[in-house]
């Protein structure tokens, strides 16, 4: 660190105000896709507020659920407004005994503290990335802020506001996102009643962990345990294994170079029995972008056809990916399903489902009008022969962020759940059921006037059948917020539970049963 001069502060001020001017907040906010009521925070901070319900709840549906998603600090930010920029916040309501409670609260990392001391955004945000010359400045300026002691000097990954998504492993609660390392919560459990208060730390298991963690890992249904594949600023791809709370292995599995360039992100991936499979996607990354006339770091090229890179369940240092290819262009946020089987000639085949966007916008304006619709696709992978053996269009309709029964990652599953997001642009305008098997679609729910951002499917504890469980899914609008009730055999609505304010639109969401609560208590 720096001492620094009263002249070289004046300078980096100076420099600041500069690059304020420059990305002309006030005009770019005001007329952004973003400034809709929906995106606006929420400020108060409630703990086990009494929730009123409506239709009835099934007797057994006890738990949690916890959503978290982005919610700036400040009412008058220093960065332009993109879903993916400020703190993260978790809504969290709890059922029990036919009555339900809402609490939320900030998740507190040290990026969330440093930033409040400070009140104003002071590390890079996602909107800097699409921002042009200002957004490259202020990434520089950033680090030169470090390098004089004039903000607390977080490493790249320690700046994570874990904002993304919330899973439960071995005991603990994680609140991840993808450029950062992994939050663990504090948690504590009075009465029988979940307490979270936005508290907690960083986890690197004792330093050994390396590069971020993903949002999206993938959990094994048969014994929890979690597997991890992430991007480094570097290009390199890593994977990593958690076995009962504790890092078991960790591998770069994956260099990517000049000449292959680089995927613009790896957001989620499948889990097979063997394998892990995931998306080489057709937005590239590339930070001189920023300077370039799309003033991105993200540039879709339609050249760049869509593959899928599979490696062993048990990597290690020899581990090398093989790379399927497929026919188009394409760029994947959230994958379906995907398992093993024996093909009609013997051979050992993975089949695949997943939504994927033919093309993607520079600005990766998710959420929103300006995103264009998905594509529901499956690909059949030969691991014998290499090749791509099938590969074919299942649904033409913008339907996204799919739900399935956790307990069947990895295997042979028939049902799927579909954000439909075909309507004007914001989230979902309600859910489909969709067989994979048979590929036909099976029921619709109709959100009405509001938006959903994850139908969840919740297995009933005595579930007979794949598709015996409900669909959770938090609706919300300009002024108010429902979570919904969703029977997933016969796709009716059973209940509403109506909360004592306003959600921000947000997408991901997990289910504590009774006794994984439980094990949550300190």
């Amino acid at each position: 660190m720096t001492v620094s001069s009263d002249s070289s502060v004046s300078a980096i001020v100076e420099e600041e105000r500069r690059i304020d001017a420059a990305l002309d907040l006030e005009n770019h906010n005001r007329d952004s896709v973003y400034n809709v009521p929906g995106y606006r925070p929420v400020r108060r901070e409630l703990a086990h507020a009494p929730v009123r319900v409506s239709g009835e709840l099934p007797a057994d549906l006890e738990g949690a659920y916890l959503r978290n998603g982005t919610n700036s600090q400040f009412d008058n930010g220093h960065i332009r407004l993109h879903a993916f920029s400020g703190a993260g916040m978790v809504h969290q309501i709890q059922i029990s005994s036919g009555s339900a409670t809402y609490s939320n609260s900030y998740v507190r990392t040290p990026r969330f503290e440093a930033e409040r001391a400070a009140g104003r955004e002071v590390y890079p945000e996602f909107s800097d990335l699409v921002s042009g010359r200002p957004g490259a400045d202020r990434l520089a300026l950033v680090e030169e802020k470090i390098r004089h002691g004039l903000i607390p000097a977080l490493g790249p990954f320690e700046r994570t506001p874990g904002s993304t998504s919330i899973r439960y492993h071995h005991g603990r609660l994680y609140c991840l996102q993808e450029t950062g390392y992994a939050f663990v919560l504090d948690t504590r459990v009075e009465d029988g009643r979940l307490i979270v208060d936005g508290r907690g730390r960083l986890e690197t298991w004792a330093g050994e962990w390396e590069g971020p963690f993903s949002a999206h890992p993938r959990i094994n249904p048969d014994n929890g345990d979690v597997y991890n594949l992430s991007v480094e600023p570097s290009g390199q791809i890593i994977a990593g294994l958690l076995h009962k709370g504790e890092l078991a292995a960790q591998q770069v599995v994956h260099r990517q170079t000049p000449d292959t360039g680089e995927m613009g992100w790896l957001h989620d991936f499948f889990l097979t029995e063997n394998h892990l499979v995931f998306p080489d996607i057709s937005v590239r990354r590339d930070p001189g972008g920023l300077l370039g006339p799309e003033g991105s770091v993200f540039r879709h090229d339609a050249d760049h056809r869509l593959r899928w890179g599979v490696l062993p369940r048990d990597f290690g240092p020899d581990t090398e990916v093989r790379w399927f290819t497929t026919g188009q262009a394409g760029t994947v946020w959230h994958v379906i399903n995907a398992w093993e089987r024996q093909g009609p000639r013997g051979s050992r085949e993975i089949v695949l489902y997943s939504p994927v966007f033919p093309s993607y916008p520079s600005s990766v304006a998710i959420h929103t009008p300006e995103e264009p619709p998905a594509q529901v696709r499956t690909w059949v992978l030969d691991l014998d022969t290499g090749e791509v053996t099938d590969d074919r269009l299942l649904i033409d309709h913008g339907y996204e962020r799919p739900s399935l029964n956790l307990n069947h990652v990895g295997r042979t599953s028939r049902y799927c759940y579909l954000l439909d997001e075909h309507g004007d642009g914001y989230m979902g305008k309600g859910v489909l059921k969709y067989d994979l098997v048979e590929e036909k679609e099976l029921g619709y729910l109709d959100y009405g006037d509001m938006y959903g951002g994850e139908a969840l499917f919740v297995p009933r504890p005595t579930a007979s059948s794949e598709d015996n469980g409900y669909l959770l899914d938090l609706l919300m609008d300009d002024h108010r917020a429902e979570l919904v009730v969703i029977d997933a055999q016969t796709m009716t609505e059973l209940a509403r539970l109506h909360l004592p304010q306003r959600v921000p639109f947000g997408v991901h969401a997990t289910w504590l049963d009774s006794p994984e609560i439980a094990t949550l208590a300190p």
